[in-house]
């Protein structure tokens, strides 16, 4: 017997249960008015109005063990927000169909900051690879995080290539966070956390990565993100399950054209032909979600640190008053070159001249 337990428990039991889905959460929270801790007081006659058998349900329910999920949690490192948290995505929350639950494993806070899903097939080509690996390598610049399936083949690719780079990536999971599918990619999943990203699912552990399971990871991917990129995928798959749900959520999604005559490339020709945008450069990206500014920053930023030349200058200078030819003599470096290396640190803001004196600033 459940007592005295908070909304958040009450979902978190109830999506134990193999029949109860996101939308009966909800529909149960609305006949709770708004106090799903009270969901096992309700009368048959209410929960009638949702399903004939969910009384029966709920009995079952409540003698589940909330110490017990608690612990297997805790076993696990697997954190959980439901709908009703501050810190559900405000992304995904907007989905009408957004999940009452998500079951986390790593970095909470990566799941509200922006993002683009980057998803394919799981049988690529070589011209697949290349561009995924260049397009991602320059979005996780941005820095954008990539979320993806962590499925073989582009997903991988993605995810691996954003930890390349030193980026933060998010994989939705269409099984428990217990269960890494495929087996072969329980190492980077790891690394997804370990660099500051997460593993997400709506399923509780032990659950199966059942067939049926994946068109709903797919939406939470096209929801989570801005937009989805398309890199590579047949007409009739997964990838392009998720570009029409993120058009569903009036999300962007973007395709990479492949030949005509590829059938790795048929879904995102097709999906060009219906409007994606044709992605040839990240700009193409950027420029689109209205974001190019922050990849704008980013670079300026990088542009002004030193380089090695200048550093080694900066070292010289560090904590002293020193004229050209002083540092020229220190360094063996020619006047001309320390005069145009002088000029560049001043223009960073990193040194100033006062009388033809340099220092630090």
């Amino acid at each position: 017997m459940n007592t005295n337990i908070s909304c958040q428990e009450a979902i978190l039991l109830l999506s134990h249960h193999p029949k109860i889905g996101s939308q009966t959460i909800k529909k149960l929270h609305y006949l709770c008015d708004g106090d799903l801790s009270r969901v096992f007081d309700l009368e048959q006659d209410k929960l009638n109005l949702i399903n004939k058998n969910l009384a029966e349900i709920l009995n079952t329910v409540r003698k589940y063990s909330l110490e017990k999920i608690l612990s297997v949690l805790k076993k696990h490192d697997i954190g959980y927000i439901t709908y009703l948290d501050s810190s559900y995505p405000e992304r995904l929350s907007e989905a009408k169909d957004a999940p009452a639950i998500l079951f986390i494993k790593g970095n909470i806070e990566s799941l509200n900051k922006e993002s683009i899903a980057v998803v394919g097939s799981r049988k690529y080509s070589s011209y697949g690879a290349r561009i995924c690996r260049r397009i991602v390598s320059k979005i996780s610049e941005v820095p954008l995080v990539i979320v993806s399936g962590l499925a073989l083949g582009i997903d991988s690719i993605a995810h691996q290539t954003t930890l390349e780079n030193n980026g933060t990536t998010i994989a939705v999971l269409g099984c428990g966070l217990d269960v890494v599918y495929p087996v072969s990619n329980s190492a980077l999943a790891r690394a997804i956390i370990h660099s500051g990203g997460a593993l997400i699912s709506e399923y509780p552990p032990k659950t199966e990565p059942f067939k049926s399971n994946f068109p709903a990871r797919n939406r939470i991917i096209a929801a989570l993100s801005l937009g989805t990129l398309v890199v590579e995928a047949a007409k009739q798959s997964g990838a392009i399950i998720t570009a029409m749900s993120a058009l569903e959520y009036n999300r962007e999604v973007f395709a990479i054209p492949g030949p005509i005559d590829s059938p790795y490339s048929e879904g995102c020709n097709y999906l060009i032909q219906q409007g994606a945008k044709l992605v040839m450069e990240p700009n193409d990206i950027f420029s689109e979600l209205n974001i190019e500014h922050l990849h704008s920053v980013k670079k300026a930023k990088n542009e002004l640190k030193p380089n090695q030349e200048e550093q080694a200058i900066i070292e010289i200078i560090k904590g002293k008053s020193m004229s050209c030819d002083e540092i020229c003599r220190i360094s063996g470096i020619n006047v001309a070159t320390i005069s145009q290396t002088l000029t560049m640190l001043e223009m960073k803001g990193i040194l100033e001249n006062v009388g033809g004196i340099w220092r630090e600033k």
